[in-house]
């Protein structure tokens, strides 16, 4: 008897090393009709730990609708907030929250056809407070890219102006009217994290000798340009900053006979170069995929690397560069090492300075030691979209889950839909981030109960028993 439960203990602390998350609470946006489909844009953390979707939805009449979505801290939806426009492909493309309103960044389509934007200011209960039509040309299309902050920390927008063929990055800064337009001679690609000092926008411009080249925009202060040894594209793709003057632009460059490459300039600014570095692994194909920056300005890089050369078949791997503030590649770490070519990832830092990073195909999230190997790696039912991890060990996820549900003819369906799911540390019940002894008291008081769906059955067995005791015990304290 004594070897058996000594047997058993040891496997429950097996099974606790590799099962370190549980799911909390899942959201999940229902359209009008099953068949329909909703898309995730961006996915934006609230002040109050609320969580706010944005994206487009099908209608059964009119192509997209604009769907803004506010998720409360415990996973019930507060509010729905959808528009039409006059025709087809409408959609919130991204979303800030400044001085206590929301702001929604919008597309529509107007009735012949050309795209236009709108700024929708919500409060926090989702009611319109203004909306504001941004103005461009006639016979002009205008796209939204993203919304950043301006002078006086007032939300501003850049977008892409399209006429006659040309292409220009459009700025709209908030005045006391509205918006004021500010044209700049590139095709727009981004823009960096928002900065009281500077606005940092990345775009491109084409010439006969150089076919197209990088440009970082320090708004109102200094083009920079960057153009490869192979005069080939090169476009930039991510930025980030310090929050003061020093910024990193991560640039896609065609590196001749190293294939695509990711070139990474630190900037003072406005426009001294701080370091460069073209990172390259092994001669294959390497994408950027995201950056950010720790508190000791420590640049960490993750690529997709496309392996081809001496291969069968091409293989598809994620990877992980951290650069010193000098410029120094101080490791470079495999992280998946065969993906589905749809292969694509996140990566976020809490405040405590901790990594993880997220994956798509296939679909987990993992938090990384000092060298960027995974701790553990959490399953998850869905294409991330959005990562939002926790100092308390808590993680929410945001994208498309994937859903099986059976039809009136009884057939079973997949579908794909909206949604969001919060994971907190094994034998945190009520999901406040820390295993204390409300979770124990919990686990106490259903010792024994049997079923489905029980808040104290840690490991999802039907019945409360050691095993989810053990659970809380060995996690107690975590998070606290």
């Amino acid at each position: 008897m004594r070897m058996l439960t000594i047997t058993a203990l040891a496997f429950s602390f097996t099974a606790l090393a590799t099962a370190q998350m549980r799911e909390v609470w899942r959201y999940v946006y229902m359209p009008p009709q099953s068949e329909l489909y909703a898309h995730l844009n961006r996915a934006v953390r609230l002040a109050d730990g609320s969580l706010l979707l944005v994206g487009w939805v099908e209608t059964p009449t009119n192509g997209h609708d604009a769907l803004a979505i506010r998720v409360n801290p415990d996973g019930t939806e507060a509010w729905v907030y959808q528009r039409d426009g006059a025709s087809l492909d409408d959609a919130f493309v991204d979303a800030v929250e400044a001085g206590g309103d929301l702001w929604l960044l919008a597309q529509f389509t107007d009735a012949e056809g050309y795209r236009y934007a709108e700024v929708h200011r919500l409060n926090q209960s989702g009611q319109p407070v203004q909306i504001y039509a941004l103005s461009r040309a006639s016979n002009a299309h205008l796209r939204p890219i993203r919304l950043t902050f301006g002078e006086s920390w007032q939300p501003a927008v850049v977008a892409e102006l399209v006429q006659n063929s040309e292409s220009l990055l459009a700025l709209y800064e908030a005045d006391s009217f509205g918006y004021v337009f500010l044209p700049v001679g590139m095709r727009p690609w981004g823009v960096a994290d928002p900065n009281p000092h500077f606005i940092l926008m990345l775009g491109t411009r084409a010439s006969a000798s150089h076919s197209v080249d990088a440009f970082s925009y320090f708004y109102d202060v200094a083009f920079l340009r960057y153009s490869g040894p192979a005069r080939g594209v090169d476009i930039p793709m991510l930025a980030t900053s310090n929050g003061m003057e020093h910024y990193w632009v991560g640039i896609q460059s065609e590196g001749g006979i190293t294939g695509e490459d990711v070139v990474v300039l630190a900037y003072n600014a406005p426009a001294a170069m701080r370091w460069g570095y073209r990172y390259s692994y092994q001669l294959h194909d390497d994408y950027a995929e995201d950056m950010v920056l720790d508190r000791r300005e420590n640049l960490h890089l993750l690529v997709k690397t496309v392996l081809w050369r001496g291969e069968p078949f091409e293989r598809h791997t994620l990877r992980l560069a951290t650069f010193s503030p000098q410029g120094a590649l101080l490791t470079d770490t495999e992280l998946v090492p065969d993906g589905a070519p749809i292969l694509s990832g996140l990566l976020r830092l809490n405040d405590a300075g901790e990594r993880y990073v997220g994956v798509s195909a296939p679909s987990f999230f993992a938090r990384l030691n000092p060298s960027g190997q995974p701790l553990w790696r959490q399953s998850v039912p869905m294409t991330l979209e959005a990562l939002f991890p926790e100092t308390d060990g808590s993680v929410l996820t945001a994208g498309i889950l994937r859903i099986e549900e059976r039809n009136e003819w009884g057939y079973w369906r997949t579908y794909e839909r909206l949604g969001a799911i919060k994971y907190a540390p094994n034998g945190d019940l009520n999901g406040d981030g820390c295993v204390d002894d409300a979770d124990l008291i919990a686990v106490l008081f259903a010792f024994g109960q049997s079923g489905s769906g029980l808040q104290a059955d840690v490991n999802t067995d039907g019945v409360v028993d050691d095993a989810d005791l053990l659970t809380v015990l060995f996690h107690f304290g975590s998070g606290c």
